[in-house]
């Protein structure tokens, strides 16, 4: 359970959007603290976000309509995710399509030099710092095949559980 102590449905929506109340963003430090508390919560667990209104407050239209605006809000920021996690890959498919690239070309540099007949320390030091720089252009790819996707794919699943959430408007 998280737990939100306000005095006013405002004070957990964005002051700047002029959208409609049930499609309107979170203020920013509200949903952080939503998304910071969710976590601590652990994923087995179901959600339920309690919202505590004075009572006058909880029993305006506004603060009923709370639960659709948070689910939507969390919606939204799912779907930015997953928009994210899509340019992601398609950054690490070109960069990979780079990488492979300079690593042929180094590759058949370090082939030709070889065919040259130098072994002298520069054509050494040449064909070393070649074959390094053709490994080192599949570092960036590697590395979002291997770790970057993996934080933002958690994010998406608890922005979906908190969309999911269960929300309660609680008179105080």
């Amino acid at each position: 359970m998280i737990e939100i102590k306000i005095n006013s449905p405002e004070q957990i929506l964005n002051s700047f959007d002029p959208s409609p109340f049930h499609i309107r963003d979170l203020d920013d430090r509200a949903a952080e603290y939503i998304i910071e508390s969710a976590e601590e919560v652990g994923s087995a667990n179901p959600l339920l976000l309690v919202i505590e209104l004075p009572r006058s407050e909880a029993e305006r239209g506004l603060s009923q309509d709370l639960p659709t605006a948070l689910s939507n809000s969390f919606r939204y920021r799912a779907t930015q995710a997953r928009y994210q996690l899509r340019d992601l890959f398609r950054i690490g498919r070109l960069s990979l399509a780079i990488g492979l690239a300079v690593l042929g070309l180094c590759t058949l540099i370090i082939h030709l030099l070889g065919h040259s007949g130098g072994s002298s320390t520069f054509a050494q030091m040449t064909e070393q710092g070649l074959f390094i720089l053709g490994w080192v252009a599949l570092w960036r790819p590697l590395e979002i095949f291997l770790y970057d996707w993996w934080p933002i794919r958690k994010r998406i699943a608890l922005l979906d559980r908190l969309s999911a959430a269960r929300v309660e408007i609680r008179p105080r």
